[in-house]
């Protein structure tokens, strides 16, 4: 009987697990079928989820766009790295033609060397990539048109910006859906489009602005601000003079917008030693931002303790790692995310950055974009200079226990910087300035717009961006929204910020908030041990020296207490010098000790839960079985 039940039993079992394989296959075939393209997105940034800014962009498309998808299969073939990507790809863009209603035709090509499709990636700007010593081309791009031949191309789609995939193609779509570009004109020190005295090109900036705007160079802003100038930019201008200073008045008075970058100290500038010293940007803009409402602080710079970026330099003749209180790692907790210009960033650089406040009897409203932490205060911008002590800095300083503004919106009623008129008006009686001044605005005919923000170095490509490479081909994948903050906010200046929502995805970074202040902690425990030894160590020099000093003048002789005394002194010197090694071998203890926790936890908390679980189950039906043998009928 036993003998029978257990046969049956196998046959069951066998049975099942034959049934749970053709079920398994059964379920993946129907799912691939009835739910293809669906799927759940677990990252916090919703990379694998369309925005409501593309599906606005799809659903204002008023004529016909048509791309053209070129993937060569020996990349799909390559293995996961480009497989996976071409899948995505091709079904991102499934769902793209879905939501467009037949407004976006896709088409794609698997363009085979010499063949015609090959011919027609070329003439739309592919690049191929080299996959094999005979020099073969295999390509992965898209191509776009709309109805007025207006054409734009992703030249590669290349796996390491993924992350960045539905902003490249909504910004495509979007530039063939709207051709017209609104006009950003630039002003400044910054050399944003090239330095030919140093054979530096166009700043990555300019690359990203002109994608969205048509993007102007001027000299002056009394010739340069047109009537078709729709966003004045403006980059640390520190050579203003009165006649450029009452354009960008009266620009701003008639319903101009203005995105100013005025930084106390622009490192960039700084140490570019070929150009001519900067003039100071915050001097020179003095006029307009009392006008506007506001100041950045002149002369001073801004450190927070809990942003502060990690840097390696030397103390006391030693290498350290340590916080730079004036470079910052700004995250969401320090951007206005009810704004379109900050609401979906996630990391911001900024290096010496100025206060923004506003000053006394102000109209104009100043409502904060980027704001430090509480642990913030300002730094004199000239203990920056030469070779700055990090480890000097942080030691003295003192937080003020309120936020800092860095970048802020100003809006409202606004006055002329110039209540007198125009400055040729006031060298003029006659005729001539009489006509000026019935052309001069004295008061703002609707609330000012203007995007303020303390510091200029947030433009530098490598504070936001590090190069990669495919192939053979370079690529510039960011590592921070710096541009995008630019972008946004000169279309939320214009009004336009339908895509500041793609902007910010794919570009994270996440402190260890536990590691953080259990470093900080160390640090300022050992700070005061480090000082303390620090003063004995020196005193007890003095002491020596004072001694020897005396000897080799001949006028004293030492004495036997006195050389005893000196033995001592050296003997104190090394122990001093003990404890400053065993206080800074503590630093990092505890600080390790966590950090290898954290490890083991990654490392074997999945492996262990498991097992566990698998030891659970089987003791389960080690269980189950064992009853069903107690309980069966004898044979």
């Amino acid at each position: 009987m036993w003998t029978r039940l257990h046969t049956q039993q196998t046959v069951l079992s066998a049975t099942a697990i034959v049934l749970v394989i053709v079920l398994f296959f059964a379920v993946n075939i129907l799912a691939d079928a009835l739910l293809k393209g669906v799927r759940i997105d677990l990252t916090e940034d919703r990379l694998y989820t369309v925005t409501d800014a593309t599906k606005s962009v799809l659903a204002g498309i008023e004529e016909p766009i048509r791309l053209r998808f070129y993937r060569s299969q020996e990349l799909a073939d390559a293995g996961p790295y480009f497989a996976t990507h071409i899948r995505r790809m091709d079904e991102m863009l499934d769902t793209y033609a879905r939501l467009a209603e037949g407004m976006l035709i896709v088409e794609r090509y698997d363009p085979r060397p010499f063949s015609p499709e090959e011919d027609l990636a070329v003439s739309d700007g592919a690049r191929g990539l080299t996959v094999s010593a005979d020099g073969t081309l295999a390509y992965l791009a898209i191509a776009g048109s709309n109805s007025t031949d207006d054409r734009r191309t992703i030249p590669f789609l290349a796996p390491d910006r993924a992350d960045f995939l539905e902003y490249d193609l909504t910004r495509m779509i979007h530039d063939l859906a709207h051709p017209e570009k609104p006009v950003v004109a630039v002003l400044g020190d910054l050399p944003l489009f090239g330095d030919p005295m140093t054979g530096r090109g166009p700043w990555l900036i300019v690359e990203a602005m002109e994608q969205a705007f048509t993007v102007r160079d001027i000299e002056t802003a009394s010739e340069g601000i047109t009537e078709d100038v729709d966003v004045l930019m403006l980059v640390q201008p520190g050579a203003l003079d009165e006649t450029d200073l009452y354009a960008i008045d009266q620009f701003v008075l008639g319903g101009g917008r203005v995105l100013a970058f005025v930084d106390p100290l622009p490192e960039v500038l700084e140490r570019m030693q070929s150009r001519q010293p900067a003039g100071d940007a915050v001097a020179a803009m003095a006029p307009l931002l009392t006008a506007w409402g506001v100041e950045v602080s002149e002369g001073r710079v801004v450190g927070d303790r809990d942003a502060a970026m990690r840097v390696r330099a030397r103390h006391e003749d030693r290498p350290v790692v340590t916080d730079y209180l004036p470079w910052l790692e700004l995250t969401p907790d320090n951007f206005a995310t009810e704004m379109p210009a900050t609401g979906d960033l996630r990391l911001l650089v900024m290096k010496s950055a100025g206060a923004i406040r506003s000053v006394d009897a102000a109209v104009t409203t100043l409502q904060p974009l980027i704001q430090t932490g509480p642990q913030a205060a300002e730094i004199a911008a000239e203990r920056l200079r030469f070779l700055p002590d990090p480890v000097a800095l942080l030691r003295e300083f003192a937080p003020g226990g309120m936020p800092l503004v860095l970048a802020a919106r100003i809006s409202g009623p606004a006055s002329s910087a110039f209540p007198e008129g125009p400055p040729e008006h006031r060298a003029s009686d006659g005729p001539a300035g009489v006509a000026q001044m019935d052309l001069h605005r004295a008061a703002a005919d609707h609330p000012i717009e203007v995007i303020l923000v303390a510091d200029s170095d947030i433009l530098v490509d490598e504070n936001y961006v590090q190069a990669s490479g495919v192939g053979g081909q370079r690529f510039v994948i960011p590592t921070a929204n710096n541009a995008d903050f630019a972008l946004n906010a000169l279309e939320q200046l214009r009004g336009g910020e339908m895509l500041a929502g793609l902007r910010g995805r794919g570009v994270t970074q996440r402190r260890f908030d536990v590691l953080e202040e259990t470093r900080r902690r160390a640090e300022d425990a050992y700070r005061e041990s480090e000082q303390a030894l620090l003063a004995n160590i020196e005193e007890t020099r003095q002491r020596i020296a004072g001694v020897q000093h005396g000897e080799a003048d001949g006028s004293a002789v030492l004495t036997a207490e006195q050389q005893a005394a000196i033995e001592d002194s050296r003997q104190r010197l090394l122990q001093l010098r003990q404890e400053l090694r065993d206080v800074q071998y503590a630093l990092r203890h505890d600080v390790e000790r966590l950090e290898r926790r954290v490890t083991m936890l990654n490392i074997w908390a999945v492996p262990a839960v498991i097992t566990l679980s698998a030891l659970v189950v089987a003791l389960v039906r080690r269980r189950r079985a064992t009853r069903a043998r107690r309980t069966a009928p004898a044979s």
